[in-house]
């Protein structure tokens, strides 16, 4: 991540500025609790999160009225998406495609 975010400047200072930035990231996850987790307890939200996001678009799909045939449906159930949907697919997307 570091040559991709700091890649318009020179290596070494690339190096440096990496190093601060992540000093600095590392202390904020700690103070908010999130780098106190175990592993085990990671892969539990996370198993968690994404087994809610299953059952969220079970129950819409099946309250839909295109439950029966293979058609888009929406997270809320209306007839247009709403910023639930987008918010929805933006996370699915970013949590399967990012190799960071």
């Amino acid at each position: 991540m570091r040559d991709h975010v700091l890649g318009s400047i020179p290596y070494p200072l690339r190096v440096g500025v990496g190093l601060l930035v992540y000093r600095n990231m590392v202390q904020t996850l700690y103070g908010q609790g999130t780098l106190r987790f175990t592993d085990d307890e990671i892969a539990s939200m996370r198993r968690d999160i994404w087994e809610e996001i299953s059952s969220l678009l079970i129950s819409s799909k099946s309250a839909s009225n295109n439950a029966e045939q293979n058609q888009v449906f929406w997270l809320l159930g209306g007839d247009t998406p709403t910023e639930a949907d987008a918010a929805c697919f933006g996370f699915i997307v970013a949590a399967l495609t990012s190799t960071a």
